[in-house]
């Protein structure tokens, strides 16, 4: 469907946190495509040099940070870098997550100290952080949600309540921007059960695999790339919060 007046991605100052696998690779690769200039952020910089090369291919501009979510001053100093490279932000899709089926009865302090400082602070770290370098129009952030941030996960407790606090996160700073006239958007996307390794390595923390656990077809990354393309392109008067996504075949 065409939207009248929607905006364009080209030339646009990108960075995706969590770029070297899953969705924020789908994502990355998608805002190449549109002629945006993308930084990946990760970990794993052979990855993440990997990708950059397939966004160039794709005619985007592409350049790599690698920082480590556990570490703030690592995402402060990915942050800072990107919008000096760019000379500004535009967008900022925080897409750097673990998800481990820590329940809270019984579950290991590490996995939810981990799942905490990226889901979480991780998230705010970098949000703070561009909001800096957008411009005076305003920018836009889309956060990777989860359904697990709508409702919650028989044998993921901790996993989904950092998710909850990501969707008041969302909402909060939507806010607080209204409140101090900064027209920067703030969106999320809450899929379902998508194809990615996070999702394997959380079957995986509860010894099962993920094709003993589903039994459907699932999301793949691209489906939910082209929903924050969407996200990205509304006309500037335009903002959706949370688009919540589910393969057909999944109940709840």
């Amino acid at each position: 469907m065409d939207v009248p007046n929607q905006s364009t991605l080209t030339g646009k100052a990108a960075v995706v946190t969590g770029a070297s696998s899953g969705i924020g690779r789908a994502i990355a690769l998608a805002l190449a495509a549109e002629g945006a200039r993308v930084t990946l952020c990760a970990r794993r910089r052979e990855v993440l040099e990997t990708i950059a090369n397939e966004a160039r291919a794709l005619g985007g501009e592409a350049q790599v940070l690698t920082a480590d979510f556990q570490h703030v001053n690592e995402i402060d100093s990915a942050i800072e870098g990107a919008a000096d490279h760019w000379s500004g932000l535009d967008i900022l899709i925080n897409c750097a997550g673990i998800a481990r089926q820590a329940m809270l009865r019984d579950g290991d302090t590490q996995d939810w100290r981990d799942m905490l400082e990226v889901n979480v602070l991780g998230l705010a770290v970098a949000s703070r952080e561009a909001l800096k370098h957008f411009p005076e129009a305003g920018g836009h952030i889309v956060n990777l949600c989860s359904m697990s941030g709508h409702r919650v996960p028989g044998r993921g407790g901790f996993y989904a309540a950092t998710k909850f606090a990501v969707r008041a996160m969302t909402e909060g700073l939507r806010q607080e921007l209204r409140h101090a006239g900064n027209l920067t958007r703030v969106s999320q996307v809450s899929p379902g059960f998508v194809e990615t390794p996070m999702l394997d390595e959380y079957f995986e923390s509860a010894g099962t695999t993920r094709a003993e656990a589903i039994a459907y077809p699932i999301l793949r990354t691209e489906e939910i790339a082209t929903v924050v393309l969407g996200l990205l392109k509304l006309p500037e008067n335009a903002e959706i919060t949370d688009v919540l996504l589910r393969p057909t075949q999944q109940a709840v």
